[in-house]
C-alpha cells in the first residue's frame, strides 16, 4: 500500500489504470478526468429538517463556512471548506463529529443524494428501499416523508442491519421499517404494493474513486459484467413489488454503462410494465449533468476499446447497446454526473414508472395469478392461513391500554402514532404501518391469504423508533426519541434554570430540592426542560437519593458545547 499513499503513486497509477480507459471511451477529457477523479472530495452532509434543534445547528456549519448545495432542493445540503475527513482540529472536527453523531447532520457524499432528489418521496406514502444499508438514502427519504409516510428498509446483512438501525436512531426516525432479505426476494406486502421503490444496488463503485482510491487498483471492466445480473435481478423485484403509477429509482456510483444503461435496458425487456420517465429538472436545479448514453463500446481487461466483443470475459449480447428502438430512445432520459461536473463523485440515476394501463387490475404486478381463473373454474377457493409463530425477537403490536400507560408516565399530549411492543421496549411508527401492513391480509404466490396481525411473509426486524423502555413497570422516554417527541411533550414538563444544567453537565448531583423546591420530586427517571438563550432545550435525568443526568457521553459534550462550559482537564 506504500505506493498506493502517495499523490505521485496514485496520478501514475490512473495514467494506466483500466477506469481511465473507460472513461476515455465514454468521451470523457483524459486530463480533465485524471485531475479530478484523484482529488479528495469536499465534505457534505445533509442537515436535520425534522431536529428541534435545526437553527442553532445551522448556526454551527455556517460558523464553520458551510456553503448550500444550491442543486439539492427540498432539504438542506451544505458543503464544508475542506475535504471529507480533513475538518481543522480548531475545535471544528469535534463538532462537526458531535453534530452527526447526535443525528444534527447526516455526513453523506453529495452524489448520493440525488436519489431521493429525484424520486421525491411525500408524506403518506410507503417507500421500499431494496438495498438500504447504512442508510444514507433510507433516511434521507423518511426525512422527507416524515411525519406519516414510511421507509421500509431492506437489508440482507445482519451486521449491516445493526449499521441502519443505529442511523436509523441517531437521528430519530420513527418511520422506518427494518427488514432483512435478500434485495431479489423481499417479501410481499398487502395489496396494492409499494408506492416508491429505490433500487440503489451494489455496484463496481468506478465512480468512487475520489473517496475509495483502491478502486484505481482493482476496477476492471468484467466487474461490471459480473454484477451484471444481480442489479437486473434487484430492479427487476422492485418492479414487481411497485403498484401501478408508482415510481421506481434506479441508481448506481458507477460510470460503466453495462451496470447502468444496459442494466435499464434489460429491465424493460422483462418487465414490460415500466418505462422510463423524464426526470423533473427543477428538483435538481443548477446540477450539471449528462443524458444517459445509447452507444458505447466493450473494454478489454487493460480497458481498451475491444475490436472483437466475443473475446472480452464473460461477455453477453445484452451489455450491448440495445437494438429495440424504443428501449434505445429511452436511455437518454436517464442521467450521469461525472466528478468534474459539479466537484462531486460520479453518480448515475434513472427513473422509472409502472404504467397504470399495464395493469388494469390496479395492484403490483407479484400479485397477478395467472392461474386464478383456472382455479376458480374449478371450484378452487383461497384459504386464510395461519401466521407463524412469534418467538421472542417478533414485533407485537401493542394495545391503547399499553400506549396510554406510557403516555401518562412519559408526559405526552395525544399522538398519532401505532404503537408497537418487543421486549421491554415500545416503539412508535405512523398509523400506515398498521393500515397498510399490519391490519391488511397479505395474498400468497398460491392465491390463499396470511392473516392481518403478522408482517409475514415480510421479515420485519425492527418497526418505527424504540422511544421508551420500561424497567420494573415503569416507562422512560429515551434519549434518541425527544426529537420526534419534542412537539408532543407536555408543557407540565420540569423546567430547569441554566445554571442547575451547569451544574449537572460538570457531573454534580444535586439535592432534589434544588429543582423541585417544595415540590414532591418524582423517583427514577424523568425529563427536564431549560430555556436558554440558543433554544429550548429537553433533557433525561435521574432522581433517586439525588439528581443525576442520564445523557450518552457524545449528547453530554455537545451540550457543554452549547451552553459554553468549558472542558474539564
Amino acid at each position: 500500500m506504500g505506493e498506493r499513499s502517495g499523490e505521485d503513486g496514485l496520478l501514475a497509477q490512473a495514467e494506466i489504470a483500466p477506469l481511465t480507459g473507460l472513461a476515455e471511451s465514454l468521451g470523457i477529457d483524459r486530463n480533465k478526468w485524471i485531475e479530478t477523479a484523484t482529488e479528495p472530495l469536499p465534505e457534505t452532509l445533509r442537515l436535520t429538517m425534522n431536529h428541534y434543534d435545526i437553527d442553532w445547528t445551522r448556526e454551527q456549519l455556517l460558523a464553520m463556512g458551510a456553503t448550500p448545495l444550491s442543486w439539492s432542493i427540498g432539504n438542506e445540503a451544505y458543503q464544508l471548506p475542506f475535504a471529507r475527513g480533513q475538518a481543522p482540529r480548531d475545535g471544528t472536527r469535534e463538532v462537526l463529529t458531535l453534530l452527526h453523531d447526535t443525528g444534527r447532520v447526516t455526513r453523506q457524499e453529495a452524489a448520493s443524494m440525488l436519489p431521493i432528489l429525484v424520486l421525491d418521496p411525500r408524506p403518506n406514502e410507503l417507500l421500499l428501499d431494496l438495498c438500504a444499508a447504512p442508510g444514507s438514502k433510507a433516511t434521507h427519504a423518511a426525512e422527507r416523508m416524515a411525519p406519516s409516510g414510511v421507509v421500509v428498509a431492506n437489508e440482507p446483512v445482519s451486521g449491516r442491519i445493526n449499521m441502519l438501525a443505529s442511523n436509523r436512531g441517531r437521528l430519530s426516525l420513527h418511520n422506518v421499517m427494518i427488514t432483512k432479505h435478500d434485495g431479489r426476494h423481499v417479501g410481499r406486502i398487502p395489496t396494492p404494493g409499494f408506492d416508491t421503490i429505490v433500487a440503489d444496488v451494489p455496484c463496481t463503485g468506478s465512480a468512487t474513486s475520489r473517496k475509495n482510491k483502491d478502486v484505481w487498483w482493482s476496477w476492471s471492466p468484467k466487474g461490471g459484467r459480473t454484477m451484471f445480473q444481480l442489479q437486473v435481478d434487484i430492479a427487476s423485484r422492485g418492479a414487481q413489488l411497485l403498484r401501478p403509477g408508482g415510481a421506481m429509482v434506479y441508481s448506481t456510483c458507477s460510470i460503466d454503462p453495462v451496470e447502468n444503461e444496459a442494466v435499464i435496458a434489460e429491465l424493460i425487456r422483462k418487465c414490460p410494465w415500466m418505462e422510463v420517465v423524464e426526470i423533473d429538472e427543477s428538483k435538481v436545479d443548477g446540477l450539471l449533468w449528462h443524458p444517459g448514453l445509447t452507444t458505447w463500446s466493450p473494454l478489454d481487461e487493460q480497458g481498451k476499446v475491444s475490436e472483437n466483443p466475443q473475446d472480452v470475459p464473460f461477455f453477453d449480447e445484452r451489455y450491448l447497446p440495445p437494438k429495440e428502438q424504443e428501449i434505445l430512445g429511452a436511455l437518454p432520459m436517464t442521467r450521469r454526473l461525472y466528478p468534474q461536473d459539479n466537484n462531486t463523485g460520479g453518480f448515475f440515476v434513472a427513473l422509472l414508472r409502472h404504467r397504470e394501463d399495464a395493469t388494469p387490475e390496479g395492484v403490483a404486478k407479484t400479485f397477478i395469478d395467472k392461474l386464478a381463473k383456472r382455479r376458480e373454474d374449478s371450484g378452487w377457493e383461497s384459504r386464510l392461513l395461519e401466521a407463524p409463530q412469534p418467538n421472542r425477537h417478533t414485533v407485537h403490536g401493542a394495545s391503547e391500554e399499553e400506549a396510554s400507560i406510557v403516555m401518562q408516565q412519559c408526559q405526552l399530549t395525544d399522538v398519532d402514532y401505532s404503537w408497537w411492543k418487543r421486549g421491554k421496549r415500545m416503539a412508535i411508527a405512523p398509523k400506515l404501518v398498521h393500515d397498510r401492513i399490519w391490519g391488511q391480509e397479505t395474498p400468497n404466490k398460491r392465491g390463499d391469504r396470511w392473516p392481518n396481525g403478522t408482517f409475514h411473509p415480510l421479515q420485519v426486524i425492527h418497526v418505527g423508533l424504540p422511544a421508551f423502555v420500561s424497567k420494573n413497570g415503569n416507562w422512560r422516554a429515551r434519549q434518541e426519541s425527544i426529537p420526534v417527541l419534542y412537539s408532543q411533550l407536555s408543557d407540565e414538563i420540569t423546567t430547569i434554570e441554566t445554571v442547575a444544567l451547569m451544574r449537572l453537565l460538570n457531573n454534580e448531583a444535586l439535592e432534589p430540592d434544588v429543582i423541585f423546591a417544595d415540590k414532591t420530586p418524582p423517583q427514577g427517571a424523568f425529563l427536564l426542560r431549560c430555556q436558554h438563550e440558543t433554544g429550548s432545550l429537553i433533557i433525561n435525568a435521574w432522581c433517586g437519593t439525588r439528581i443525576t443526568l442520564m445523557l450518552d457521553k457524545g449528547e453530554r459534550r455537545l451540550l457543554s458545547i452549547r451552553l459554553d462550559l468549558e472542558e474539564e482537564e
